[in-house]
């Protein structure tokens, strides 16, 4: 298992899916920056059990699906 995970929480049913997991943590970072397509973002320290960083992405886009 992979120590950073880069999460979306995806647009339709506002759940949080695995982008991509990884060992190195400037690849996570970029992940969520880049190629979140304004969704939610955050990246997971999967050893120590915490976020590390997390965006809430663009609201409009949620509002077209009746999520927050």
């Amino acid at each position: 298992m992979a120590r950073y995970k880069a999460e979306f929480k995806s647009f339709k049913t506002g759940e949080w899916y695995t982008k991509t997991e990884t060992d190195y943590l400037a690849s996570a970072y970029s992940v969520a920056a880049v190629q979140s397509q304004r969704r939610a973002s955050r990246v997971t320290d999967t050893e120590e059990g915490r976020i590390l960083q997390e965006d809430d992405g663009d609201a409009s886009m949620y509002s077209m699906y009746g999520r927050k």
